[in-house]
């Protein structure tokens, strides 16, 4: 059988390119509705249509978790190719896939007694697991063993950082987390949020800015203050604002050392509240675990 393969959801954000390189299985994290119509994350809608409906004012969006029947299907996929499993999901504190991942992996190991899965609970979102997912299928191609590749992804999930920005309140309303008249009079002022994920795997704001630029700058002196002398590795993600991230990126190669940079879609099964705009950067120094 093979190496150890890697799994995720499509909220870790990683590029078809890389995921097809490294032999990333991507799973949907969510189910994403449209006025009663669901799709499946980058099989039935691409990430740009499903923003022209995030735009959209007049159209309904949800999502609905994962079944654990998807997951289980995706590791008697991968059960083909190797008999170790590695699934890094999501923060269980922002979504129920580890929990999905978990009674697959339970109801799968009735099936097949020799595979191995191993699920961890990232404890964060976007970049912030896309990054040590990467990480991990490099070192799983190396021929390491399940265990091994499980603690090298267990160190990078612990020194990667993800900062949140959004470009507008306008869209937040759709997560019930605010009215939809109260999200109209945040936009207005133009309050933009910057937000961080936690130890605990919860968001948090720790900033309020009135403009990009300011959100930009704000994030630049963050990962500055974080890491101001390490070689660091980027992910940024973008709600369909290519030309917003490529402008962060380039801040930021201005102002720390960076070593490698991935720029992604945003996952709109995220990016459905935090609107068009919305940007996660994630980052971890360098590291030589293997």
């Amino acid at each position: 059988m093979g190496n150890v393969r890697i799994m995720v959801d499509t909220t870790a954000c990683i590029p078809p390119d890389l995921a097809q390189k490294y032999k990333i299985k991507i799973v949907p994290a969510a189910d994403y509705i449209v006025n009663g119509k669901k799709y499946i994350e980058n099989v039935t809608i691409t990430t740009k249509d499903a923003y022209k409906y995030i735009r959209d004012e007049s159209v309904k969006i949800t999502t609905s978790a994962i079944t654990p029947g998807v997951i289980l299907e995706a590791y008697q996929e991968l059960a083909k190719e190797t008999q170790d499993i590695l699934f890094i999901t999501i923060s269980s504190g922002l979504s129920a896939v580890d929990k999905s991942g978990i009674t697959a992996a339970t109801l799968f190991r009735e099936q097949s007694p020799k595979t191995n899965i191993k699920v961890i609970d990232s404890k964060s979102v976007a970049g912030g697991f896309g990054l040590p997912a990467l990480a991990a299928a490099k070192a799983a191609a190396k021929g390491l063993s399940l265990e091994q590749v499980s603690n090298i992804a267990t160190e990078y999930l612990k020194q990667t950082k993800c900062i949140l920005t959004m470009d507008t309140l306008r869209y937040i309303y759709r997560t019930g987390r605010m009215s939809k008249m109260s999200a109209r009079i945040a936009s207005l002022f133009s309050i933009r949020p910057i937000n961080m994920v936690t130890e605990a795997g919860t968001i948090e704001m720790i900033e309020r800015v009135r403009n990009r630029e300011d959100a930009m700058n704000h994030v630049v002196e963050l990962v500055k203050k974080t890491a101001p002398d390490a070689n660091l590795s980027f992910m940024i993600s973008h709600g369909d604002a290519l030309d917003l991230a490529g402008t962060l990126a380039e801040k930021l190669k201005n102002v720390v050392k960076v070593q490698d940079l991935i720029i992604s879609d945003y996952s709109p099964i995220m990016g459905y509240g935090g609107g068009p705009g919305a940007m996660c950067i994630a980052f971890h120094p360098e590291l030589k675990l293997f």
